[in-house]
C-alpha cells in the first residue's frame, strides 16, 4: 500500500478505502505483532487516506489494546488538524455523553445481571473475582476512551474554538429538545 501511495496520487479512489479498511482490521486484530510496522511506516501516511473512515476510527477508541487506542487517537488528532470540520460533532458528543452513557450502561448491566441471576439461580458457579476484574477492565477502557476524546477535543479547541463552541451549543439544544 505504501508503495502504491508513492506512485498514485488519487486519494479518493475506492481501492484506497478498501486497503485502509484492511489496514485498520489488521491493526485491530494483530496490534502487538505488527506494532513496529505501524509505528515506522504508517504514521507518515497522509490523513486524507483515513478521512473516509472517521466513524470506524471513533469506534476503535474503546479497543482493549492501548497501542490501538493511541494509534487511532493520533490518527484522529491528525485529521482534526488537517480537516477540522469533519470531526467536531463526534468529539463533542463523545465528551459530553460520558456520564449519561455510563449511567445507562450501568443500569442495563444491572438489569441483565438480575435477569441472569433469576434464570440461573441454581448455578452458583459465578466467580465474583472475575466479575470485579471485568468491571475494572471496563472502567479502565472507558477512562482511556475519554482521555482520547479529550486529547482530540483539546486539539480542536486550539485550532477551531469557534466551531467547537457552536457544535457544543447545537448538541445542547438537540438534547434539550
Amino acid at each position: 500500500y505504501i508503495r502504491k501511495r508513492k506512485t498514485n496520487n488519487n486519494d479518493d479512489d475506492a481501492s484506497n478505502v478498501l486497503v485502509i479498511l484492511r489496514l485498520l482490521r489488521v491493526l485491530v486484530r494483530y496490534p502487538q505483532q505488527l506494532r513496529t510496522i505501524f509505528e515506522t511506516n504508517l504514521l507518515n501516511l497522509p490523513t486524507i487516506a483515513w478521512k473516509r473512515l472517521i466513524p470506524q476510527l471513533f469506534s476503535r477508541l474503546n479497543h482493549p489494546s492501548s497501542f490501538v487506542r493511541d494509534y487511532v487517537t493520533n490518527l484522529l488528532i491528525g485529521i482534526a488538524k488537517d480537516f477540522p470540520q469533519l470531526i467536531p460533532y463526534s468529539v463533542v458528543v463523545g465528551i459530553t455523553d460520558d456520564s449519561k452513557m455510563r449511567r445507562i450502561k450501568s443500569r442495563d448491566d444491572n438489569i441483565w445481571q438480575r435477569k441472569f441471576a433469576i434464570t440461573h439461580e441454581s448455578e452458583d458457579d459465578i466467580d465474583e473475582d472475575d466479575e470485579e476484574e471485568d468491571d475494572v477492565e471496563k472502567q479502565e477502557n472507558i477512562v482511556a476512551m475519554q482521555n482520547s476524546f479529550r486529547l482530540i477535543y483539546n486539539v480542536l479547541s486550539e485550532t477551531n474554538s469557534h466551531v467547537v463552541e457552536q457544535v457544543k451549543l447545537f448538541v445542547h439544544e438537540i438534547r434539550r429538545v
